[in-house]
């Protein structure tokens, strides 16, 4: 019996699982967390640059989003959901520490990077110049205004969907990809500045 309950634990989507912690099946809740802190941790961790305050408000994210279970719409997406509470509670922190600055991102490895490729067989210049290239694009992006940043990092660092970007941050897709947009020209200004 016990291998039939972890194929059930693996086939479960979101909503699934969500209906049955629901229904009195709290423990499963354990699950939701498990799929969820790497990726929502990176998130968090890449918006306010401290890695205390990023497990802090993770667990606040997981409190809240669990006592709200009742209140989500199972006809939306989960991920944008829980993703929307994350987004909320970092920046409400920022916002509370009057953060006007916002701090590199280097060490942070635990979710894709689609802005840096890496591949076994490079040589080590190679290496060595996208490790470079790597930090001057993390350096250009701290220095954009929050708006830029927000988009850029859940696009290209948590690969998020325009749809998913939009319901994260409550704001139209069109309007998603205006800022997506702003935000590459604003990045690709910023690394030619400093190169000049």
């Amino acid at each position: 019996m016990r291998p039939v309950l972890e194929v059930e634990k693996e086939d479960l989507s979101d909503n699934e699982l969500i209906k049955l912690i629901r229904q009195d099946n709290s423990e499963r809740y354990a699950e939701i967390i498990e799929r969820y802190q790497g990726k929502l941790f990176a998130y968090i961790y890449r918006l306010v640059g401290s890695r205390d305050e990023a497990e802090d408000l993770l667990q606040d994210v997981f409190i809240k989003a669990y006592r709200n279970l009742k209140s989500y719409d199972a006809e939306r997406k989960f991920s944008s959901w829980i993703y929307r509470i994350a987004h909320n509670e970092a920046v409400n922190h920022i916002k509370r520490r009057s953060l006007k600055r916002f701090i590199p991102w280097e060490d942070v490895t635990a979710t894709k990077d689609k802005l840096e490729m890496s591949s076994a067989e490079e040589d080590a210049q190679s290496s060595w110049i996208r490790k470079e290239t790597s930090q001057e694009v993390d350096q250009a992006i701290n220095r954009l205004p929050f708006k830029y940043k927000q988009v850029l990092v859940l696009r290209y660092y948590s690969d998020k969907s325009y749809e998913e970007i939009s319901a994260i941050l409550s704001r139209p897709v069109n309007t998603v990809g205006t800022l997506i947009n702003r935000a590459k020209k604003k990045l690709a200004e910023e690394l030619k500045d400093r190169k000049n």
